[in-house]
């Protein structure tokens, strides 16, 4: 039976890191995320709060980590449309979760920021509304500047 699950961990090519248990047979751990109150509750939508998680795995969750991947490339590893990706991209950056840099010619750069620079909860929806419209509400606009492109 043992040379049985040797064969099977060893035919296995899925590569994914495994602790030690304490049956010395190696595992994967029995949790790999924690996922604050404070997020939880924010009020994001399900591809917001997707998108967001992803992008705070590649930046390592700090405001020095930067992320520059194609928005098709995002969405296809998230599973979501390139459109779904780009309006939540769009809340993520007016609500201040991320920090947008323009590359010309190249992708654009992206950084998670800290939760003080966040707006308020309650102006979420007013946000989520203007970028998900086809006539953006000025008045965000004036106040948090970006644009997005499709690609």
């Amino acid at each position: 039976m043992l040379s049985e699950e040797k064969n099977f961990e060893n035919s296995n090519t899925l590569s994914v890191e495994k602790s030690k248990s304490s049956t010395g047979i190696n595992e994967p751990p029995a949790s790999v995320a924690y996922i604050h109150g404070f997020l939880d509750e924010y009020g994001l939508d399900p591809y917001e709060f997707r998108l967001y998680a992803h992008m705070v795995r590649r930046t390592g969750g700090k405001p020095k980590g930067v992320f520059f991947a194609s928005l098709k490339k995002t969405a296809e590893i998230c599973d979501m449309s390139v459109r779904k990706a780009q309006q939540a991209l769009k809340v993520l950056i007016k609500a201040n979760l991320l920090k947008q840099t323009k590359r010309g010619g190249r992708t654009d750069e992206y950084r998670v920021t800290l939760t003080s620079e966040w707006i308020s909860k309650e102006e979420l929806a007013k946000i989520r509304i203007d970028a998900t419209s086809s006539k953006p509400d000025k008045t965000i606009d004036t106040v948090i500047k970006t644009d997005i492109t499709c690609e």
